[in-house]
């Protein structure tokens, strides 16, 4: 992704975006939105993040209790 946006998460079903941006050293959770279209949605605001560095992120399901059982990286170029 570009240096100085947002990252958006897309889901079909409401999440928690479990987040970092020091390779797990700290932590955020944030929560999906419902955009009533049958799309649920979190934006990460991320705009210090420069060139070359990354967000790792995985994804908890709450009706379900689980979680994605996959981490995710988007790299910031």
């Amino acid at each position: 992704m570009p240096a100085g946006r947002t990252l958006r998460v897309e889901t079909l079903a409401p999440a928690v975006v479990h987040w970092s941006v020091d390779g797990w050293h700290t932590v955020h959770d944030t929560y999906t939105s419902d955009t009533t279209l049958g799309v649920h949605v979190a934006d990460l605001q991320l705009l210090c993040l420069r060139i070359g560095d990354r967000v790792d992120f995985t994804l908890y399901w709450p009706k379900a209790e689980l979680w994605e059982g996959t981490d995710f990286v988007v790299c910031v170029e």
